[in-house]
């Protein structure tokens, strides 16, 4: 069944809702494989899509042709079979399930990089890795900079300015208890709720990391989603049994307010979520600010208050999150101040205060962003 979402294209002072309609993807198996793209050595085989053959130095991919909305959640699943070992390992290198805004031709290194990361093999050392992407990877193969031969992780790459070797990884586990390439069928699903990424194997939690996936897709919250994967000196038969996709989306979606966001800020390397490295306050007219506060920094942004006004907290939004472990992470549309993560002021000394409510800051990941005014001068 088709899902009908709304989106909100939002110019300044202007509102426009726009109907799309956005379609569940489902192959049972690969016997007609219609929308989908496959590149390099991938190929479509007796209703298996087979992502590389356990041949040395190889590396594929597969695209849906259409852009799928990612940047409001999904749920994905699909099973996979990893077999025929040969080589170092023995049976390298891996595959990844990638959501990236390049096209559906795109494909990077060869070896370790699992088809969607930096060249990290003799045959294309230093290719490109496929830019602003989102790569949850299984790998099967220990390399230098790795813990084991057998791991799960969620990773990113940036802009070409940004590529680096081993690709960042927002989360990872080293020892899942599946074995990836014992020649067993096994079931992934991967969901996002936003801005959580969590991947299961065989209905068991392997990884959990936030994502800011709105750096990585269209204006239109889309982007191309498939997979890839790569062989080196150790190879093996990487193939994929089945897919199904499903947005996750609300029928409404749109933003109050002339602006979407100042943005006039960059995002910290280390925080999986943007994350500003300091706060901004900017006054946009009189008694009026536009406050933008990083979750990590405690009492960090404040504004003048001489008279000790009450302050009005408008149009907030954003995400932060404070205990990823625990599945903790919120918006300031809880407006009570002792809840986690609700959205704390305090007025001394001639100026108001904001912080996120929390006991340990240094860890948290995001921002809020909101418009605060002063009320009336207190009789």
């Amino acid at each position: 069944m088709p899902v009908k979402v709304t989106w909100c294209v939002l110019a300044v002072a202007a509102c426009q809702l726009v109907a799309q309609e956005v379609r569940d993807v489902s192959y049972p198996d690969f016997a007609a494989p219609v929308g989908l793209k496959t590149v390099g050595a991938a190929r479509v085989r007796n209703g298996v899509l087979r992502l590389t053959p356990s041949r040395p130095m190889e590396r594929g991919a597969a695209w849906r042709l259409e852009k799928l909305p990612v940047r409001d959640g999904f749920e994905t699943a699909f099973r996979f079979r990893i077999s025929d070992r040969n080589g170092e390992g023995p049976g390298a290198d891996g595959f990844a399930f990638v959501i990236q805004n390049n096209g559906p031709n795109a494909i990077a290194g060869r070896g370790a990089s699992g088809g969607f990361a930096f060249g990290h093999a003799p045959a294309d050392r230093n290719r490109p890795a496929i830019a602003n992407s989102l790569a949850v990877f299984f790998d099967t193969f220990q390399n230098i900079e790795d813990t084991s031969g057998n791991s799960i992780s969620i990773c990113t790459n940036g802009d070409r300015k940004q590529m680096s070797w081993p690709p960042p990884r927002l989360g990872v586990n080293w020892a899942p208890r599946v074995d990836l390439k014992d020649g067993a069928t096994h079931e992934a699903r991967i969901e996002f709720a936003p801005p959580l990424l969590s991947v299961y194997v065989d209905d068991e939690l392997a990884v959990r990391a936030p994502v800011d996936l709105a750096r990585m897709v269209g204006a239109d919250g889309a982007a191309y989603v498939g997979f890839t994967a790569s062989t080196g000196e150790g190879f093996e038969n990487h193939d994929i049994l089945d897919w199904r996709f499903r947005p996750r989306v609300s029928s409404i979606a749109y933003t109050v307010g002339t602006e979407i966001s100042f943005s006039k800020f960059d995002c910290l390397p280390t925080k999986s979520l943007c994350t500003p490295s300091e706060a901004l306050v900017e006054e946009t007219a009189p008694g009026e600010f536009h406050v933008v506060l990083p979750a990590h920094l405690p009492w960090s942004a404040a504004i003048p208050n001489p008279e000790g006004r009450a302050v009005e907290i408008r149009n907030a939004r954003g995400t932060a999150c404070w205990d990823v472990a625990a599945n903790a992470c919120g918006s300031p549309a809880n407006r009570r101040e002792d809840a986690p993560g609700g959205l704390r002021q305090r007025t001394e000394r001639g100026r108001t205060a904001f912080a996120i409510n929390d006991r340990d800051y240094a860890d948290n990941q995001g921002y809020y962003e909101f418009e605060a005014v002063l009320g009336k001068p207190r009789p």
